[in-house]
């Protein structure tokens, strides 16, 4: 896969010119990781983000008893820890490959570099962290205020793709 073609198709840099994605591609390189890889640890410093281009990758955090908790599940075309790139420096939580997937890896030096040189891609991040808020919103109030029930049903939307006529869930 050509990496500048996939990093003008992601929303946050499909207003690029082709010289800024030049710039961007520098400092980005292709990740495979198998099913069950640790991509990154919580509480290593945050030297990169990355966007997946195929697969679903987890982010989760492991409580001192052991207990895993799942925060989010990324797939295509997401963006996963930008967020420590500007904040604290250091992954907030951990992040695993749940199948075989391709990740686009964009260090945190070159793309703090990009950042000052074309101001405007802070402001399609902020637009990029609304629309992931809002998700975090939906779920609290999903786990929060929905019986069973109705939990059940949006996680199958949530999940399904219609193929050939039929509705097809992936689990």
């Amino acid at each position: 896969m050509d990496i500048r073609k996939f990093l003008s198709s992601v929303f946050l840099f499909n207003s690029f010119s082709e010289k800024e994605i030049t710039l961007l591609e520098v400092s980005t390189s292709f990740k495979k990781v198998h099913k069950g890889e640790q991509i990154f640890s919580e509480g290593f410093d945050a030297t990169a983000f990355f966007i997946v281009v195929s697969g679903k990758v987890k982010i989760y955090k492991v409580s001192p008893d052991g207990k895993e908790q799942i925060l989010h599940i990324h797939g295509l075309g997401d963006l996963v820890a930008e967020a420590a790139i500007f904040d604290s420096m250091v992954y907030p939580a951990s992040c695993m490959a749940l199948e075989d997937s391709t990740l686009v890896r964009i260090s945190r030096e070159g793309f703090l570099e990009i950042i000052k040189k074309h101001p405007e891609l802070a402001l399609k991040m902020m637009s990029g962290y609304s629309r992931r808020l809002r998700q975090f919103v939906s779920k609290i109030e999903e786990l929060s205020l929905k019986d069973i029930k109705s939990r059940l049903v949006s996680y199958l939307l949530e999940n399904s793709i219609i193929k050939d006529g039929t509705t097809v869930c992936h689990l």
